[in-house]
């Protein structure tokens, strides 16, 4: 048997065929003639065996549905695994999708925006360029009549006050002169046509014009060259706001185009970025997936086996019961019906009519007892041996034949009780121990496999806590750079208004007092005399003015860098924000997850170490209840096979003694079976 410990000093039964031998030996022909008593033996043995296959059967599919139940445990958890990991991926997807579309459109914007900064700023160039030219060539113009009518003036002046007498050919030169001037819109008609009578009247040989005549025509040219010089500035001032224009425009659109081309960069570096992790997502996802599916085919193919296995097994165990009842229908019938016939043909043979002639000579007997007991060094076969003696002291002349063969007969029955006793003992204890044994070696098993999880339990929760520590220390650094940038921000903020308003008051001053000098020194231009203790200084003014409009342009001039500078920072700003807040989404995602799975982790952790606890409280249980049948079965002063030996001897020696009584009685038999048949 496959149970059977072949260790030294275990306790093993006799075996059938010795028991059958010693049997046989006892009732000799007669036994060995009985095969109705042979079947019923067989159909015995038949059914130990079917019921000892059934056994260790049933311990083979214990073992096999709790091996069931640890795989399908596994595979659930590794398909639980492998549904978060595809959703976390599929998220991941979804979020770089999310940013491609959105770096693609900010792309596709800040490109367009660039493109019209740039065409903007060309057409702007061209504009400036233009104003520039006509400026250039109405300035020249304005110039050289400003100079005809200050010369002019000053010819007039000398005239009239007799220093200087105008002859034909200055008269000439200065209607020449006058002549291109005057038709300049910007003189009225009435001023023109004044200036042109007189003009006129010089020309004319006789013609004379008196002092008031002169000091009339020296009014109009005076107002004329002032409205002349009022034009020069206004131009002038034109000229200077739309310079500053265009350079407050080009600064600004140079500003944002170098922040838009720097986002265009970060776009595209973004862009980049998105869908090399939208490429590594779909490969993860791909292989998830797969891996998925195999493990939801291992399940569903683990579910079949193991369901056609419990079907095998009730189909085996019920046809086992079948066999074993027909087994047992068998014997009933053999042992109800077959009774009566087997006695008549197989029972031992009557002796009632033996005479004192038949009787043996059980004296031989007697002296092969003792001898016997010698031999084996046997107390009970050398009582056996006194008490057969006593009997044929006591009973001379009777039926001693009989008394001393019943003597034998209960010392061989007695010999199979006890060989019967210790070979149910050794079969207990070979069934104990190889059940025990079993049981700590599955025990054992389960423990090493589940410290085995344990320690991969241990290794998953210590590797996600190191994740979450690092994106939690990651979320922390975006709030901390995120909050250092809003407080650069306001601080940037707060010294761009505090700037902007000092160059705006700057800008407002300066053009405030350009304003006033130009009001008050243009007045001194048109009413200054001829003769005087004080002149306004026209020359310094006009010096002071060209400084302040240069500090005018000088201020908007910083002004729109500090604004573009702003624009520049807040875009910037933004950006990272935007940044910063898609970063963070992604982190706490993350976080989310490998929380989740680090929860679920610990929960299976302590399952598993309640579960070897459980099998080490059982394992326990099992080493002790081991230790004790040890001790019944392992520790005897004589091994079984010594006394088996001892015994065999034993009742072979009991066997040779029958054997000469029985050898007194075949011829008897043999009679006996013919006058019953």
């Amino acid at each position: 048997s496959a149970n059977t410990l072949p260790q030294k000093g275990l306790i093993a039964p006799t075996s059938p065929a010795t028991v059958m031998r010693v049997a046989l030996s006892v009732f000799g022909a007669v036994a060995a003639s009985n095969p109705v008593g042979k079947v019923l033996q067989l159909l015995d043995s038949l059914a130990q065996k079917i019921t000892n296959e059934g056994d260790a059967e049933g311990r083979q599919y214990d073992k096999f549905v709790e091996w069931c139940e640890d795989n399908a445990k596994d595979l659930q958890h590794e398909l639980d695994n492998a549904a978060a990991q595809v959703e976390e991926l599929e998220a991941a997807i979804e979020q770089a999708e999310s940013g491609i579309e959105t770096s693609e459109s900010r792309i596709q914007e800040l490109s367009s925006s660039i493109a019209e900064d740039e065409a903007e700023l060309e057409k702007a160039t061209e504009v400036r360029t233009a104003e520039r030219k006509d400026w250039a060539k109405a300035d020249k113009s304005l110039a050289e009549t400003i100079d005809t009518l200050t010369r002019a003036i000053a010819m007039l002046k000398k005239s009239a006050t007799g220093f200087m007498q105008l002859d034909r050919t200055a008269v000439g030169k200065l209607v020449g002169s006058l002549s291109a001037v005057i038709d300049g819109a910007v003189f009225s008609t009435h001023d023109t046509a004044r200036v042109k009578a007189f003009l006129q009247a010089q020309q004319q040989e006789s013609a004379s014009v008196s002092n008031d005549g002169i000091q009339t025509i020296i009014e109009v040219l005076e107002d004329m060259m002032a409205k002349a010089e009022g034009q020069r500035s206004e131009a002038t001032k034109a000229e200077t706001e739309a310079k500053f224009n265009y350079e407050m425009v080009k600064a600004s659109l140079t500003q944002r185009g170098k922040q838009q081309n720097k986002e265009l960069n970060d776009s595209k570096k973004a862009l980049a970025s998105h869908q090399e992790s939208l490429a590594t997502a779909k490969g993860d996802l791909e292989t998830a997936k797969k891996d998925q599916a195999t493990d939801a085919a291992s399940l569903q193919s683990l579910q079949v086996d193991c369901m056609q296995t419990a079907t095998d097994h009730e189909a085996s165990v019920e046809g086992r019961k079948e066999e074993l009842k027909a087994l047992a229908a068998a014997k009933k019938v053999i042992e109800e019906k077959t009774g009566g016939a087997s006695d008549r043909s197989y029972s031992l043979l009557q002796v009632s009519d033996q005479t004192d002639d038949d009787q043996p000579n059980v004296e031989s007997v007697v002296q092969m007892l003792r001898m016997l007991g010698r031999k084996q060094n046997s107390m009970q076969i050398s009582l056996l041996a006194s008490k057969a003696s006593s009997t044929i002291a006591a009973n001379a002349g009777k039926d001693v034949f009989a008394k001393v063969k019943g003597l034998i007969e209960g010392m061989i029955q007695k010999l199979l009780d006890e060989a019967q006793k210790e070979a149910a003992e050794k079969a207990f204890c070979d069934k104990e121990m190889a059940e025990t044994e079993e049981k700590k070696a599955e025990h054992e098993e389960d423990i090493d496999a589940l410290t085995g999880k344990i320690d991969k339990a241990d290794a998953s929760i210590t590797s996600l806590t190191n994740d979450i520590a690092t994106l939690e220390a990651e979320l922390g650094n975006i709030a901390t750079s995120q909050k250092e940038m809003d407080q650069n921000r306001a601080e940037e903020h707060k010294d761009y208004e505090a700037a902007r308003s000092d160059y705006e008051q700057g800008v407002e001053g300066v053009q405030t007092a350009i304003k006033v000098l130009k009001e008050y020194y243009g007045q001194a231009f048109l009413q200054q005399p001829e003769v005087s203790t004080h002149s306004a200084a026209g020359g310094s003014a006009g010096g002071i003015i060209g400084l302040l409009e240069v500090a005018e342009s000088d201020f908007s001039k910083l002004l729109a860098e500090v604004e573009a500078d702003e624009k520049s920072a807040q875009s910037e700003y933004d950006a990272q924000t935007k940044a910063n807040k898609l970063s963070k989404a992604e982190k706490e995602t993350a976080l989310k997850y490998k929380t989740k799975e680090k929860a679920e982790t610990e929960k299976e952790l302590e399952e598993l170490k309640s579960d070897r606890e459980g099998e080490q409280s059982e394992l326990d249980a099992v080493l002790d209840y081991y230790s004790g049948i040890k001790k019944r079965c392992i520790a005897k002063p004589e091994p079984y096979e010594e006394r088996k030996r001892r015994r065999e001897q034993e009742i072979e020696g009991l066997k040779e003694a029958l054997e000469v009584l029985e050898n007194e009685t075949a011829f008897l038999s043999v009679k006996t079976v013919k006058r019953h048949i």
